[in-house]
């Protein structure tokens, strides 16, 4: 499993909680809306397409894709994930 992909796999399970930190920290923010531009074809596929980042996007796509194995993120969509990780766990 490739690091992105295990990476949306945790921000799925523990539900990223990128709103509140948002306001503190424009780059998370810029980050959220990455991932929101990002996956928007994701989202549409997996019927998550009202949702955003900290609000129930990533968690939704990780429940489609362990029901739907042949799922496959597209590459735009790992990266942005991946950097939102890397960027959260760099401010804490």
């Amino acid at each position: 499993m490739s690091t992105a992909i295990r990476a949306l796999f945790i921000a799925a399970i523990f539900g990223i909680s990128v709103h509140a930190n948002a306001a503190k920290d424009p780059a998370m923010a810029a980050d959220a809306q990455a991932v929101n531009a990002a996956c928007q074809a994701e989202a549409a596929t997996a019927g998550c397409g009202q949702e955003v980042v900290g609000k129930g996007l990533l968690k939704c796509m990780g429940n489609y894709r362990k029901a739907h194995k042949d799922f496959k993120f597209s590459d735009g969509c790992r990266d942005a994930v991946k950097h939102l990780s890397l960027d959260r766990k760099a401010a804490k």
